[in-house]
């Protein structure tokens, strides 16, 4: 399964909250998922307050290759 089709999949109340996480083994994977949860959920998801909680040193890396520090 992709990024793109999980976050689908999450969006759709298909795959949870745990499995979502699961998929994120790196932080090139979690940037995959963070840049496909803004894009098919909105930039005001929760999901990516979420995602940031449950990964803080990879969106640490994410916020500050995207120069969002």
């Amino acid at each position: 399964m992709t990024f793109t089709e999980l976050v689908a999949s999450f969006n759709q109340q298909k795959t949870s909250w745990e499995e979502l996480c699961l998929e994120i083994r790196c932080e090139s994977c979690f940037a995959s998922v963070f840049d496909e949860v803004c894009e098919q959920m909105g930039s005001s998801s929760d999901a990516l307050v979420r995602l940031a909680d449950e990964f803080p040193n990879h969106y640490k890396g994410y916020a500050k290759e995207r120069g969002l520090d």
